[in-house]
């Protein structure tokens, strides 16, 4: 059985986003889905890490938190950090992070990623410069 992708996303990404994924078989749960709508950046980090899911993001905290693993030698599941221009990008910036994140998924369930490999202990960039 092939790995799959699992996401948590945070308060910060758009309903829509989490709503097309799931539409396209990602395995995608909000933070106010499992009780952390209001919880700490750490809370959601270390909810993720203990669930196998990687956080998607528009919060910049959270890279000063994977640094902080990074340096103190913890892992975690990997974090897609989705860019600030984006965010005011409405529909298309909503097709962006979509669009970027089946590919994440694609690629995984396809066996040209691997969750180890791509994305467990990384940050992942989501830009408009990349995936417009």
């Amino acid at each position: 059985m092939p790995e799959l992708l699992r996401l948590h996303s945070d308060r910060h990404i758009h309903h829509a986003i989490t709503d097309q994924l799931a539409k396209h078989g990602v395995d995608v749960v909000r933070c106010e889905a499992v009780g952390l709508g209001d919880a700490a950046d750490i809370d959601h980090l270390e909810y993720a890490t203990r669930e196998g899911r990687a956080v998607v993001t528009s919060d910049r905290d959270f890279l000063k938190l994977d640094a902080m693993w990074q340096r103190q030698g913890r892992k975690h599941g990997g974090i897609f950090y989705v860019g600030p221009e984006i965010r005011h990008q409405g529909a298309k910036g909503i097709g962006i992070v979509v669009r970027a994140l089946l590919f994440y998924h694609q690629a995984i369930e396809n066996g040209a990623a691997t969750i180890d490999g791509d994305i467990a202990n990384q940050v992942r960039y989501i830009r408009v410069r990349e995936w417009k």
